[in-house]
């Protein structure tokens, strides 16, 4: 608790900016860091992913059923936090995204969600804030009977005709193994490089940003994502790569 209440005290005590490189950090399966939530925002991570399930009438955070912990929810992990955040104006009015990755039923766990964000109006009625739900989903035609705090991500580089269900989708998300099975040593080869710039292509065509989870992390390989035109880029290691992403910024503008 003392270091999380430090941690707070030094993000409220600095003016808090994320960058505004043409990237963002995501913080991949965020609960597994020793802070989560407040470390990725330090960092200036600016999305963060809770895998969520549904027990009894409780919204638990893990990865697999047999890691579920009844302390853990996603109330006291991320909604309590992210509200606290907007109270004392860390994110200084920057996009932040809240990734809820639903492992349980789809439907009654997304119920159970929106109720939760419901307790929290400054997350509901944030400008800023994206409530995002990946994993199980609803139908991709059903996105538009969800209330507007409510966005999805898109697994599926095919067209959407509605534009009404287009404004639900938040990002576009596949797997990077699904077009190369590059390790992050040396470089994509050429092949494997064309398969990723279509997929990227394609979902900005939907006028979406991209995300690919699955990839390597590494230094070489958040350099190659970002190059390449990756929107969000997927680590475990938010601060690194927060740190190493920006450095390289700065270098290129010398």
């Amino acid at each position: 608790m003392k270091k999380l209440a430090f941690l707070i005290v030094l993000i409220s005590s600095f003016s808090f900016a994320q960058n505004n490189n043409g990237f963002r950090v995501h913080s991949h399966n965020d609960y597994l860091q020793n802070i989560p939530f407040w470390k990725a925002l330090a960092a200036g991570a600016s999305s963060v992913e809770a895998d969520v399930f549904l027990v009894g009438d409780e919204l638990l955070v893990a990865h697999t059923q047999s890691e579920i912990d009844t302390l853990r929810n996603l109330e006291k992990l991320y909604l309590e936090p992210l509200a606290k955040s907007l109270e004392m104006d860390i994110n200084a009015g920057q996009p932040f995204q809240l990734l809820i990755d639903i492992k349980s039923e789809a439907y009654g766990t997304l119920d159970a969600i929106i109720a939760s964000v419901r307790e929290y109006p400054s997350i509901m009625n944030s400008n800023t804030v994206s409530v995002v739900i990946s994993g199980n989903r609803p139908k991709t035609t059903e996105y538009i009977d969800y209330p507007d705090f409510i966005y999805f991500d898109y697994q599926s580089l095919d067209e959407i005709g509605e534009r009404s269900t287009l404004k639900k989708i938040a990002l576009v998300s596949l797997s990077f193994k699904n077009f190369s099975a590059w390790n992050g040593k040396g470089r994509l080869t050429s092949e494997d490089e064309k398969k990723v710039i279509s997929a990227i292509e394609k979902a900005h065509a939907l006028g979406k940003p991209f995300r690919f989870w699955a990839t390597p992390d590494s230094k070489t390989a958040w350099k190659a994502l970002v190059h390449l035109g990756v929107d969000f880029i997927n680590t475990d290691m938010p601060d690194q790569c927060v740190k190493y992403l920006n450095k390289l910024n700065a270098q290129a503008k010398r």
